[in-house]
């Protein structure tokens, strides 16, 4: 297939050894596909999956296309989308002086993901079918952890602007490693407050070993404190704001995105 004016777009994703973690990149890069029609979009992982980030590139490239615009499939600004991703699209921008490659930026704290992790705490507590107050309940966003402060003062951010549209009585963030508190810890401390509801929701794009851990976690805990409502949400995935971040960061970047040379 030839591209419409002669543009690809390229969504790059970590990768995986988990066969569920790959399949939900390539039903999300699909999705996004069917809202650009104008453009030919393609997938690639910087490790442990295939197609591989090069492969993906050239794919677009013997398609026809003269631009692709790249972008992170990545939540945060950390290493993969500010280093080792970058590092490979400039490498082939360097053996392909034919093609133009744009580089996008990661989403951080980006309105659709954040209204998209809202819609799965939503979507939860309909389905709980029990009427808990706010005032009576704890959420936990749960994330991966990071060593980076500034990952870190993204899930503040967005904590707080759940909050500010749900009103629970306390919102935190707690993380599956190397940043604190753990979620373990954190749930415990929530049941121990004498809250009637705890709500577990991971802030992850794809299920995988973390996403599992997170709800065996929890689950185990619930078993400790069976007068406490432990309620666990969807992960990101494919949610519609999700895709509409998707397209909103690939237009931003066909207007504004980095120029990458090899």
């Amino acid at each position: 297939m030839t591209a419409v004016n002669n543009i690809g777009v390229l969504i790059c994703g970590h990768g995986g050894s988990e066969a569920g973690t790959v399949r939900e990149f390539m039903a999300l890069a699909g999705d996004v596909a069917l809202r650009l029609p104008q453009y030919q979009v393609a997938s690639g992982f910087l490790e442990l999956a295939t197609p591989t980030i090069e492969e993906g590139l050239e794919k677009l490239r013997q398609a026809g296309c003269a631009t692709i615009l790249a972008i992170p499939g990545t939540l945060f600004s950390g290493g993969h989308a500010m280093q080792d991703i970058p590092v490979i699209l400039r490498k082939f921008a360097a053996r392909n002086r034919d093609v133009k490659i744009t580089y996008g930026s990661a989403f951080d704290v980006h309105p659709d993901f954040v209204n998209a992790a809202r819609a799965r705490i939503e979507a939860a507590i309909e389905d709980a079918g029990k009427l808990i107050a706010p005032e009576k309940t704890a959420l936990l966003i749960a994330g991966r952890g990071a060593a980076d402060a500034r990952v870190l003062a993204s899930m503040q951010s967005i904590a707080g602007q759940i909050q500010s549209e749900m009103k629970f009585s306390r919102v935190e963030t707690a993380y599956a490693g190397i940043a604190q508190p753990l979620v373990p810890k954190a749930l415990l401390r929530a049941a121990e407050q004498a809250y009637e509801r705890v709500i577990i929701a991971p802030y992850f794009l794809f299920t995988g070993k973390l996403v599992q851990r997170i709800y065996a976690e929890t689950d185990a805990i619930a078993g400790l404190y069976p007068h406490v409502d432990f309620l666990k949400t969807g992960y990101l995935n494919n949610h519609p704001c999700v895709i509409d971040g998707f397209v909103a960061q690939i237009m931003e970047t066909s207007m504004t995105g980095t120029l990458l040379h090899g």
